[in-house]
């Protein structure tokens, strides 16, 4: 059975949701209480008698996800990079796909070698919280190092 855009976003929400649980910062827990009833909130808009379309609650969602390593941002420190591999593992599990968008942006920024403005900066920062520690990746931690020094240099 394939599922629609709406029901991968809710799962993806609701896995990262359950991902950060025990997770001992106060932003990451309203993350993961937000999070962990996105399936029942949906619920509740689709039976309301002037529900929106799924379409429309999916494109808010989507934008969320999009949104969602500024929100990252908040957490503390200690706790910042378990929230954005959670993040990471229920995209890459649950909608794959959604990745691609922020991959592109990504390679822009890395190619032209330069953070332009500021939702640049929490990509590249979200990026390297999700790949910090894995020494598979550590050239491109580099490289993601110097963006950010760089880009923190200028404002």
């Amino acid at each position: 059975m394939k599922l629609t855009k709406l029901q991968k976003l809710v799962a993806v929400y609701e896995r990262f949701g359950a991902e950060i649980e025990a997770i001992p910062d106060p932003w990451a827990q309203k993350l993961h209480r937000n999070s962990v009833d996105t399936g029942s909130w949906v619920a509740g808009l689709l039976a309301k008698d002037s529900a929106p379309r799924p379409s429309e609650i999916a494109s808010g969602l989507e934008q969320g996800l999009r949104e969602m390593p500024d929100i990252i941002a908040a957490v503390g420190a200690q706790c910042r990079p378990a929230v954005a591999k959670a993040f990471n593992s229920a995209i890459s599990t649950e909608y794959p796909e959604f990745q691609s968008r922020d991959e592109k942006r990504l390679d822009k920024v890395l190619t032209r070698g330069k953070i332009r403005t500021e939702s640049e900066f929490y990509l590249v920062r979200y990026r390297v919280d999700a790949l910090e520690g894995d020494p598979q990746f550590e050239a491109l931690l580099r490289k993601l190092y110097g963006l950010l020094g760089a880009y923190e240099l200028r404002a």
